[in-house]
């Protein structure tokens, strides 16, 4: 039997085949693999559907409520102010409530003797206690007084106020020569530098305020500064 050869493969094969079956099997791998690709594009199409449907959905929604939600919230307001208004009110007994009788004779009043108590002679009077008188407040000379540290001395610029740089880290402690009066202290600026009650400086921040020193109504003042 004569095989005819194949003009593509150059392979031999019977003339009982219409086409070639060499040619045949190598393009029926190719046509599956096109036949998957366009299966799965199909697939692929078709899982993105939902995700898309949700949002259009999502968007129909907000854009309704933006629309047409304040109509529906005032429909639903006259709704309940209709439903309030049509609740029947509790009825109402027309019978009066008669009242409880009233005497008409009024009770006697007691009998107030005119003659007041006389006091008792014999009693003694009580004492009358005087209160305290405060104690004065002690008059200082502001010529007498100075102002140092627990460290050292300070100094003073030309409008008499003493002049004091310590460290974030630091606690100074001012103190005021020249008294034995109590001393009461405050500072211009707490979020800077705070003073107690001992005079303790503990600053807080940089900067520079001004802590004030009150005894024997003289005043004395320092600038702290805090770096």
């Amino acid at each position: 039997m004569d095989l005819i050869k194949c003009p593509i493969c150059g392979e031999m094969y019977s003339p009982s085949y219409r086409h070639c079956p060499f040619c045949e099997e190598e393009d029926r791998p190719r046509k599956a693999a096109r036949r998957g690709h366009h299966v799965s594009e199909k697939k692929r199409t078709h899982s993105a559907r939902g995700p898309i449907t949700a949002v259009l959905l999502v968007v129909l929604v907000v854009m309704s409520w933006y629309l047409f939600g304040d109509r529906f919230m005032e429909k639903v307001k006259e709704n309940r102010r209709n439903e309030v208004e049509t609740v029947d009110p509790a009825p109402i007994d027309p019978t009066p409530v008669d009242p409880a009788p009233v005497d008409p004779t009024p009770d006697d009043p007691a009998p107030v003797d005119p003659t007041p108590d006389d006091p008792t002679p014999d009693e003694p009077a009580p004492p009358v206690v005087e209160p305290e008188p405060e104690p004065a407040t002690p008059t200082v000379d502001p010529a007498s007084l100075s102002m140092k540290t627990n460290v050292g001395s300070l100094q003073k610029d030309v409008n008499g106020r003493y002049d004091c740089t310590i460290k974030a880290s630091e606690s100074i402690k001012l103190i005021v020569k020249g008294t034995d009066a109590a001393v009461s202290w405050s500072s211009a600026d707490s979020s800077i530098v705070t003073v107690g009650a001992d005079g303790l400086l503990k600053p807080a921040k940089v900067g520079t305020t001004t802590v004030t020193a009150s005894v024997g109504g003289a005043t004395l003042e320092c600038i702290v500064r805090v770096k």
